[in-house]
């Protein structure tokens, strides 16, 4: 609530939303945040790009604003509506030139990203700063505008000689991506030059820098955990921008995602076989038995299968997965891994799989369904990321009973403790170590069952995590948070 009484309004703008468009968790924190925040008495909506598969689904739109030759496009209708089961209302940029395409939302199906990146993002900035100045709809204008990773960032350099001054924050989900183009593609933004001035807002060593706008320009910057937040600062994963972060001072906060119970919760799961809860823990046993059938594990009754959902690479510390499955498999247990990524990490593991046959197995198809089956027929959870900004599925695990073992490195150090999980540091111990201390847990059933039973009692909500944010808003617009 707002000092004049009526509800606090805010407006956030991303590239992805859960579940029509989607590349990582910042599809998921798109479309759960906005919800959260409404069940809290946040006038909450969002603002993207028109993609295909938002366009087809969006229902009982209207024209909200229109324009021809916008940043050098052919046609932009700006279109307010709703998406099934959403309660969040959307602004859909309809701007086919721009949007209508295939592959990803930031690259070519084969032919890496896109050459009009830079219009196509500035595109969904430029929106955003002129909705949050109530300049496009005229029956609402919110008191705040929340932009999610570099795609919108730009948004904020619209809006910098606005008054009154737009309100902002800006949440970084990934650093490693930071928007930079060549700096002759300033004249097409059609931004004040003092923007791209040396060491201004927009400049960064040579290039034009989304993301560092975002970061220079925003009232406040968040991460997706406290944890990334000191790594970022502490220059571990800052990519060359850490300085420009720790100018900021006091505005970086670091709030941890929430999970979506309503997607991820084995009492009401459609994509298990049998469903289970923390006092019946009989559809996980059914669950096991089908994750083995589905992947082609041999039957070994109650040797604990270990699973990883993930992307593969360096960065998801993949690479210490294969290097530490043999030992896995000597010890008795079991490996499935759903991912995909690293070609050669992908043929390390299936080398696995032919020679431990009926032990080992990857699927490299990533499937909704079989995720779920995974995480809810797995005994425990390999996270060995090098990086994690946050991570959402060790906390999807812990809701299943699926005990996560991790590197303790950015939102897996806020969301795993020793009552929940485990936790190793690879610059401290190796991940092999960290399994024999999880089969040595195993072995004792009533401390396993103690943790699974505490595991899934964690409350990963993005209730919480929404009411951080709605404090966050009412520091930047003055008040004391309630």
């Amino acid at each position: 609530m707002t000092s004049n009484g009526r509800s606090l309004s805010v407006l956030h703008a991303a590239t992805e939303l859960f579940p029509w468009i989607k590349t990582g968790g910042l599809a998921d924190v798109a479309a759960a945040l906005p919800e959260a925040l409404g069940t809290i008495g946040v006038d909450a909506r969002l603002v993207i790009p028109g993609f295909p598969e938002v366009i087809s689904a969006l229902r009982d739109d209207r024209v909200v604003y229109e324009a021809q030759g916008l940043l050098g496009t052919s046609r932009m209708r700006l279109r307010l509506g709703s998406l099934p089961s959403r309660s969040t209302p959307i602004y859909v940029i309809d701007a086919p030139s721009l949007y209508a395409r295939p592959g990803s939302p930031y690259s070519h199906p084969y032919h890496g990203d896109w050459g009009d990146n830079l219009i196509r993002f500035a595109m969904l900035g430029w929106t955003a700063a002129r909705l949050a100045e109530g300049g496009l709809d005229p029956q609402w204008r919110p008191d705040l505008l929340h932009v999610h990773d570099w795609h919108p960032a730009l948004a904020l350099a619209y809006a910098a000689d606005s008054w009154p001054p737009v309100k902002s924050v800006l949440s970084i989900h990934n650093i490693d991506y930071q928007g930079r183009f060549p700096p002759d593609d300033f004249n097409r933004l059609g931004l004040p030059h003092w923007l791209c001035a040396p060491y201004g807002p927009l400049e960064f060593f040579g290039d034009l820098c989304f993301l560092k706008a975002g970061v220079v320009l925003a009232h406040k910057v968040t991460t997706v955990s406290p944890t990334y937040a000191r790594e970022v600062t502490a220059g571990q994963h800052g990519h060359g921008i850490d300085s420009v972060i720790r100018s900021r001072g006091d505005a970086l906060i670091g709030i941890v995602n929430g999970v979506d119970y309503s997607v991820w919760d084995p009492r009401n799961d459609d994509h298990l076989p049998a469903r289970f809860g923390i006092d019946d823990l009989a559809g996980k046993a059914r669950c096991k038995a089908a994750l083995r059938a589905r992947v082609g594990l041999n039957d070994h009754g109650e040797a604990p299968i270990f699973v990883v959902v993930s992307r593969l690479g360096w960065q998801k510390g993949s690479d210490l997965i294969a290097n530490a499955a043999d030992d896995l498999v000597a010890r008795g247990a079991q490996l499935v891994v759903i991912g995909n990524g690293d070609r050669q990490i992908e043929e390390r593991l299936q080398e696995l799989q032919s020679r431990h046959g009926g032990m080992v197995a990857i699927r490299t198809e990533f499937l909704e369904p079989l995720a779920h089956l995974a995480i809810a027929g797995g005994d425990a959870l390999i996270m060995p990321s090098r990086q994690e900004p946050c991570g959402l599925t060790q906390m999807y695990a812990k809701r299943y009973g699926t005990l996560p073992l991790v590197n303790a490195v950015g939102g897996l150090a806020d969301t795993v403790t020793a009552e929940t999980g485990f936790r190793f540091l690879e610059r401290e111990s190796s991940l092999t170590t960290a399994i024999d201390h999880v089969l040595q847990t195993h072995q004792d059933r009533p401390r396993w069952m103690h943790m699974v039973s505490t595991a899934m009692l964690a409350d990963h909500s993005w209730g919480k995590s929404a009411e951080a944010y709605r404090d966050v808003y009412l520091q930047i617009l003055g008040h004391t948070p309630s």
